[in-house]
Parts: structure tokens; sequence; C-alpha cells
């Protein structure tokens, strides 16, 4: 655990103590803001949702999460400081969770950061606070989701622009794919839909708290996490 925490200090000081975070996530905040109030008014609506703000943060962390995480372990690798990680008293699962929870800790506080959303909005009207709630569990799990895979395509290679590609792909087609399911036969449907990130996160963001939604992003967590682990023993035994 004190590896863990060590290697989670090193890199969130990293975000903050490079012009990284102060980029990424104005400009993520910048994106959802103008999508949400301006290209689609919530106040134009006529009613007080959370569900605009929660969508479009859905969207942007396909771009935002990759930029996050690709450089965990690419530019590690590019710049030969890898193998003075490698030197230090920490397993690879130690170095893959502490670099994943920095990550996931910026990803929070960009989350964090659009709670001005919802308190504005419970003052203009009343706020259902079950969709708010459900929206920003499924956020979170999303981003979760997203950092893990992130992680793993990191781990794969020592060129960040390809870690960002790999990422923003694998990321993007299964959340892509929660609206098209309209399209898909109906013997595949089930597996699609059950495959769709999107389709997870909008049973979230309805405030429905079901356990299956759960389990599906943190084995997404899990499976990403594992496969970054894994590339990195098979980096040493090579």
């Amino acid at each position: 655990m004190r590896n863990i925490s060590a290697i989670m200090r090193r890199e969130l000081a990293f975000y903050f103590d490079s012009p990284m975070a102060y980029i990424l996530v104005p400009v993520f905040l910048g994106l959802v803001a103008s999508f949400t109030l301006w290209f689609q008014d919530v106040f134009a609506q006529g009613t007080v949702q959370l569900r605009t703000v929660s969508t479009w943060s859905a969207v942007f962390f396909i771009l935002f999460v990759p930029a996050v995480t690709m450089r965990l372990f690419a530019e590690e690798r590019r710049t030969g400081t890898m193998e003075l990680l490698a030197t230090l008293p920490a397993t690879e699962t130690e170095m893959v969770l502490g670099k994943y929870l920095a990550a996931l800790g910026l990803i929070a506080v960009a989350l964090l950061l659009t709670l001005g959303y919802p308190l504005t909005f419970a003052i203009l009207a009343e706020v259902d606070p079950g969709p708010v709630l459900g929206g920003y569990v499924g956020l979170f799990l999303l981003g979760a989701s997203y950092c893990a895979i992130g992680t793993a395509a990191s781990a794969g290679t020592a060129n960040q622009v390809v870690a960002f590609l790999l990422s923003l792909f694998l990321c993007l087609v299964p959340f892509a794919m929660g609206f098209f399911l309209h399209q898909v036969p109906a013997p595949l449907l089930p597996l699609v839909q059950y495959l769709s990130f999107d389709y997870h996160f909008n049973n979230l963001a309805r405030g429905v708290l079901d356990t299956r939604d759960l389990v599906f992003y943190l084995s997404v967590v899990a499976l990403g996490l594992h496969v970054a682990v894994h590339s990195l023993v098979l980096r040493r035994l090579g």
C-alpha cells in the first residue's frame, strides 16, 4: 500500500506541477459548458434537469480521459525512466494501481468541478436527487472504466499519440454502440446492449442504481488493469 501511495503522489505531482491539469481540465469543462449552455441551452428547455450536463460530460470523457492517461507508461518508456521505476521495490500491480489512481484522481477533480450545475439548478427549481446522484455515479464509473482502458493502452506502447488514439478508439466504439441498438439484429441485441457503455450509463443517469450496471463497469476496470499489469510483466520478462 505504501508503494501505491508513493507512486500515486508522484503522478499527481506531475499533473499539478506541469501545465497538463491546468489545460485538460478547463478544456473539458469548457466543452461541457459550451454544448450544455450554448448549443443545447438547458435553460431554454423550460425544465431544470441534469441529463443534458451528464450526457455531454460522458461524451467529452471520451477525449478527456485518454488525454489524461496517454502518458502514464508511454512517457516513462520513451524517456527511459521506466527502467528507473522498475528498480523501485514495487510490483507491476502496485505501479499500475498507483498510476491509475492518480489519473482517476484528476478525473474526479474535473467531475467535482461540474457540481456547479446541479447546485445552480437546485437554486432555480426543485431538483430530483435520484437522477443527480445516479448521473454522477454513472459518470464516475464511466470515467473509471475509460481510465483503466487508457492505462492499459499506455502500458502497451512507448508512443503517447498511439496510446491516446488506441484508448480513444476503445472508449468510443462501446459508447457509440448505444446509439445504434435499434439497428442490431434481435438475436444479438442482448449482447450488444450489455457491451454498450452508453446503455449502462443511461440506466444510472435515470437514477436506477442496478447492480448489473455496477458490475459491468467494475469488470471493465478490472480487465483494463489486468491487461496493463500483464503488459508490464511481459516487457520485464522480454
